[in-house]
């Protein structure tokens, strides 16, 4: 009996790790796919009003000039940001850890021997692994 309360304190213990995990790539995934619809949400209405500038005829030449430029300026620096902190591959990366953690919750619930709940916790590990290095 001691055997089997102590298989279950593991899984318990091993269940709230990965639903940390889960909760947390689902954080991360959620943060970057919002900045990622940011970016280019914003970038799309700059684009939209270069263009509207460019056709309306009571602004100033020079001043369209100046905003456009301006804008230019503001659009290139967005997908520099994009480029550097790469938000939609991160998003998309999260999305697939987040996946993989819900199916190890879903295994780690059904536990039956210790074997099944060490090859679990070493797929559990790795995938924790594979979370730090998409953070990096």
């Amino acid at each position: 009996m001691q055997s089997q309360s102590s298989l279950e304190d593991k899984r318990q213990d091993l269940e709230n790790e990965v639903k940390e995990l889960t909760q947390e790539m689902t954080k991360l995934r959620r943060i970057n796919r919002n900045w990622d619809g940011g970016l280019t949400i914003t970038t799309i209405v700059l684009t939209l009003i270069i263009t509207l500038l460019s056709t309306w005829d009571r602004i100033d030449e020079q001043d369209k000039k100046i905003a456009t430029g301006i804008l230019g300026g503001v659009i290139v620096a967005i997908q520099s940001i994009g480029n550097a902190f790469p938000v939609k591959q991160r998003a998309g990366a999260y999305r697939i850890l987040q996946a993989q953690a819900n199916n190890l919750l879903t295994d780690v619930k059904y536990v039956e021997g210790t074997e099944e709940l060490k090859a679990i916790e070493s797929q559990f590990y790795l995938l924790r692994g594979d979370a730090a290095k998409t953070e990096s």
